[in-house]
């Protein structure tokens, strides 16, 4: 998809390629939004690797075609992602959960849960998480995944297969330890 330097691909005006990205943008920036908070972790890394990204993109527009632009658009976000990861943790920033849940127990629950096993994907190295992002919350098939993180199709499984094992014992000491808590709360308020 590269094209040569300064030259807009065939049937591409300097123009149109503005247009185009512009376009590309307002229509993959949210899933590309998912991307990146699935690999980074939080939501405000994942806006700073989707806004690089972008930015790495729009400084060397002319050298691709945006009539297509899904692939390498996610393939620029999976790499600010790992990029990011790869340098010193910064404090982490809380979730925001818009969702308004049944009752305030079922919210409480949900949100342990959720960060639970976002705690456990975080701990998994980068290739793994990178891996189960793309496989499992863009449901991208075995060959695309490969493609976007630079990997033989056989490793990815292999990185597929260890994060989910990790992954399901991370998840699998949390539960091991809520049963612990609940086995030890007395019963405060019950009537014999």
């Amino acid at each position: 998809m590269v094209q040569g330097e300064g030259v807009p691909p065939a049937g591409q005006t300097v123009s149109t390629t503005a247009e185009l990205f512009e376009r590309a943008v307002r229509e993959h920036s949210r899933r590309l939004l998912a991307v990146a908070r699935g690999i980074a972790g939080n939501r405000a890394s994942a806006e700073d690797v989707v806004q690089q990204a972008l930015l790495n993109l729009y400084r060397h527009r002319d050298r691709y075609d945006w009539r297509e632009p899904a692939g390498l658009m996610r393939r620029a976000v999976v790499n600010e992602a790992l990029r990011l990861l790869r340098q010193p943790r910064m404090t982490a920033v809380a979730e925001e959960h818009p969702d308004r849940p049944d009752s305030p127990v079922a919210g409480m629950i949900d949100r342990e849960t959720v960060a639970r096993v976002r705690q456990a994907i975080d701990r998994l190295p980068d290739h793994f998480r990178a891996a189960l992002v793309l496989c499992e919350y863009e449901n991208m098939a075995y060959v695309q995944i490969a493609e976007v993180l630079g990997a033989s199709i056989p490793q990815v499984k292999t990185w597929l297969h260890r994060g989910r094992r990790q992954l399901a014992r991370m998840l699998a000491e949390f539960d091991a330890a809520a049963d612990k808590v609940e086995t030890r709360r007395p019963n405060v308020g019950r009537r014999s």
